[in-house]
């Protein structure tokens, strides 16, 4: 202590020495708004990064969590940060963490990615199996997933599921790189229907059962029910079952009244919903997730960049929209994973 007050006066004065002074003045950004600005969202997009890496997903809502998600939903309304260099630097960091950790083998369990928007990645010891894989929207030539990025994380996938036609879930640098590697793409009719290489499924009047073999000679089973954005556009919401006994589905962007009439009844068919990944803006959410009854809700498509800030769902929205469910529920930011066995 003795030493600290001896000291103390030594550096108040290199403080207060001109020199020190010119610093303080290079770094106020007097007249510099925009530069301002933009050193701040580096700052919050950092901590906001570290803070989900300190509090990892988890069921439930605990405030850690949700400070730094809607931290990252007020950074993600403001439309000067769209093209931004600290943006884009907090993607890469998030999803540069989910390919480090697809290099680890799961040994139990599933463990279910997060990528950008409705993309997600699921995987177990025995299959990785990925979703509506999509790099961003093209913002002055980049995309908020590099083209090496997404190679990288095809390479790890076994098959991709394609839901429905649109551009925010339909990447073709995505399929043609799973096309390259002799890996299957299952998608409904109306989605590359001239492209060799993908295989299309979808029937209006049932829920149909399909199987496929991966380049590994591991079997998976899936369902794909008729689902529907619109009442023009048809969505395939699939249920898939690994060697494990493990089943996820994932809803694309369901959204019709009518399809609720088989969602209420596919908590009576076999195998359960283990994992249900969730459009957040589904149509009557609380009663969906009821339909399917899943061990696990995770929500994707909050923040969907390529829409105005009106229909850039929050996350602060989805927890209020799931905070009456009864069901574990796991709200997550790009680039992270949840895990269970």
């Amino acid at each position: 202590m003795k030493r600290f007050i001896f000291a103390l006066p030594l550096l108040l004065a290199y403080c207060l020495t001109p020199k020190s002074l010119s610093a303080q003045n290079e770094v106020a950004f007097w007249g510099q708004d925009e530069a301002y600005l933009m050193r701040q969202a580096s700052h919050i997009y950092t901590l906001i990064d570290e803070a989900l890496t300190e509090y990892p997903p988890t069921t439930g809502a605990p405030t850690s969590r949700r400070l730094a998600l809607y931290g990252l939903d007020a950074m993600l309304h403001e439309v000067k940060y769209d093209a931004s260099e600290p943006l884009f630097n907090f993607v890469s960091s998030r999803i540069n963490k989910v390919i480090e950790d697809m290099n680890t083998p799961v040994k139990k369990g599933m463990r279910i990615y997060k990528l950008y928007n409705d993309g997600f990645v699921a995987r177990t010891k025995s299959a990785t199996i990925a979703f509506d894989i999509y790099r961003g929207p093209n913002n002055k030539g980049r995309r908020l997933l590099t083209d090496e990025q997404a190679k990288a994380i095809v390479e790890q996938c076994d098959i991709l599921f394609l839901s429905h036609n649109h551009g925010d879930h339909v990447d073709r640098f995505v399929v043609d790189r799973f096309i390259e590697a002799g890996k299957p793409v299952i998608a409904a009719t109306n989605i590359l229907s001239n492209v060799k290489g993908v295989t299309h499924y979808r029937s209006e009047s049932e829920i149909l059962e399909k199987s496929v073999v991966l380049k590994n000679s591991k079997e998976l089973q899936f369902k794909i029910y008729p689902g529907h954005q619109g009442a023009d556009l048809i969505c395939n919401v699939y249920a898939v079952t690994t060697p494990e006994g493990l089943t996820v589905a994932h809803t694309g962007d369901q959204y019709l009244k009518e399809d609720f009439e088989w969602i209420a009844n596919v908590k009576n068919q076999k195998p359960r919903i283990d994992a249900l990944l969730i459009n957040c803006w589904s149509l009557d959410i609380t009663e969906a997730i009821k339909g399917f009854n899943p061990r696990y809700v995770i929500t994707g498509h909050e923040n969907e960049m390529g829409h105005t800030i009106d229909h850039r769902e929050a996350f602060w929205l989805t927890f209020d929209k799931l905070k009456s469910i009864e069901h574990d529920y796991v709200v997550m930011a790009w680039g992270e994973w949840f895990s269970f066995k």
